[in-house]
């Protein structure tokens, strides 16, 4: 070992592997504190809601803005919480591409024979059509896929339509 330490000018110096606790504390303490999956739900949102991107470009934005929180489900459903709340407000404030995709989403919902604006669950399909255009790789984490709902995931599909 010292005749490789001394080919790189360290010779005569000895390694110390021991690592002291407050060394550790203060390398862990330069990491900011975990967002909660709201904070980041409300990111994502916004993002959404304020975006000209769409496809793979806005995937990439949104996979920055989550970070390393990663698409938990419990992001995936406060996703779709606020994303719902925010298009039962004011339509002035959207974005281009989630003005279109929102307008599609209506479209789509309005042709369903006895599916009324007035349904108690239409924001929420709409925002989830809206989902579907924008950023389909969210579904299956909130439960649905092309054949269906998931089965092993948390229900959540069901419990946001019911």
């Amino acid at each position: 070992m010292a005749s490789i330490l001394s080919c790189f000018g360290c010779a005569g110096t000895t390694t110390d592997d021991t690592v002291y606790a407050d060394e550790k504390a203060a390398l862990l303490s330069a990491h900011e504190e975990p967002r909660k999956a709201e904070l980041v739900a409300n990111d994502v949102v916004e993002t959404i809601l304020h975006t000209k991107l769409t496809g793979p470009a806005l995937q990439m934005k949104l996979d920055s803005v989550v970070g390393a929180y990663g698409w938990k489900e419990n992001v995936a459903k406060w996703v779709l919480e606020k994303l719902t709340r925010a298009l039962q407000e004011g339509h002035e404030k959207l974005g281009p591409a989630v003005r279109d995709a929102y307008h599609k989403a209506v479209d789509v919902a309005m042709t369903v024979e006895g599916f009324v604006i007035e349904h108690p669950v239409f924001c929420t399909v709409v925002a989830i059509g809206v989902l579907a255009l924008m950023s389909p790789w969210l579904l299956p984490i909130l439960g649905f896929a092309e054949e269906g709902i998931v089965e092993g995931i948390n229900s959540l599909a069901l419990y946001t339509i019911l």
